[in-house]
């Protein structure tokens, strides 16, 4: 499966071999993955007599990744103007981030091509177009805010909410939801991430951990129950090492399989 954000006057970059461009096996980026949404539950449940205010959980997210993979990241005014996501570590070492990891997540309602999203599209920088015309749309603001919370509460299960919404704030429960504002990269300033899309079987990541995951889909199928229809995240992994403190930025037209 190829994806691309979507941009106007560009030409993407194909990709002639199957898994060319594959940074690592979909079960690699699973088990990262897996291995900071279990960390994330752990750690809310032993804190559920604390606070529960959103920067004090953010806070705890924040230091449970860095115990996780070694670093965290964060959004910070970007080196090319407005926001960008920064790579830190509390480690005494130059690369907070080695080549092959999971550095962030896209989030957003994911729409299938036959399904309306033209007012949410409307002055909206963050939808990220697969080439099979599916489409995340990645706007915290609006339209697309208010929709991607409707759909959550739609599709809870029991006590269980089967999407994050906390991406939507300035304190993400999982700090990896911040991948829309990772920016292209420019002259002087080279890519050191790239979009690799990966799908979630049912049960490959449990239930009570989906609350972690910033997707879902805007009509999901009528004939099966939420949990148990795949879900398509678009994930950003490292393809180099990553310095302390460096600014990630990707590179918008390399087609990912």
């Amino acid at each position: 499966m190829m994806c691309v954000c979507v941009c106007v006057n560009r030409t993407v970059r194909s990709v002639e071999n199957v898994g060319a461009d594959k940074i690592i096996s979909e079960c690699v980026l699973l088990e990262q993955l897996r291995g900071l949404t279990s960390a994330l539950h752990s750690a809310r449940f032993h804190a559920q007599q604390g606070s529960h205010h959103h920067y004090s959980s953010y806070c705890l997210a924040l230091q449970v990744m860095e115990e996780t993979y070694g670093f965290h990241v964060y959004r910070a005014p970007s080196s090319l103007g407005g926001t960008g996501v920064v790579a830190a570590t509390h480690r005494e070492c130059d690369v907070a981030v080695h080549q092959g990891q999971l550095v962030a997540l896209y989030p957003g309602a994911i729409y299938l091509p036959v399904q309306p999203i033209f007012f949410q599209s409307i002055k909206n920088p963050f939808i990220f177009r697969c080439i099979d015309g599916i489409m995340v749309d990645g706007h915290d603001k609006r339209i697309s805010k208010s929709l991607f919370k409707s759909c959550v509460n739609r599709d809870r299960v029991g006590y269980f909410s089967i999407a994050d919404t906390t991406w939507l704030t300035d304190h993400p429960a999982n700090p990896l939801n911040v991948g829309q504002y990772v920016n292209n990269q420019s002259t002087g300033h080279p890519s050191n991430v790239a979009y690799q899309e990966v799908t979630v079987q049912p049960g490959e990541v449990p239930l009570e951990e989906r609350q972690y995951l910033p997707n879902l889909w805007y009509s999901p199928p009528q004939d099966a129950p939420v949990a148990q229809v795949p879900l398509r995240i678009v994930a950003l992994v490292a393809t180099r090492d990553i310095l302390q403190g460096e600014e990630l930025l990707s590179d918008y037209f390399t087609v990912m399989y």
